[in-house]
């Protein structure tokens, strides 16, 4: 059975600045976990009219 060696350390990965400020974005905007869910694409947001607008067709 392998053991762990004591020099394996974890090593923490770069910081993806640009993704932690989209997902900080879309978790204000209610994208992710909102209460509201657009019925066709599955999108969520915080109001119910936004999302019914999600995916509305425009004439």
């Amino acid at each position: 059975m392998a053991g762990v060696k004591e020099d394996d350390v974890l090593v923490r990965d770069e910081s993806f600045v640009k993704y932690e400020r989209l997902l900080s974005k879309a978790e204000t905007e209610g994208r992710i976990d909102g209460p509201n869910k657009c019925l066709v694409c599955g999108m969520r947001y915080l109001s119910k009219d936004e999302a019914d607008n999600c995916c509305r067709i425009a004439p």
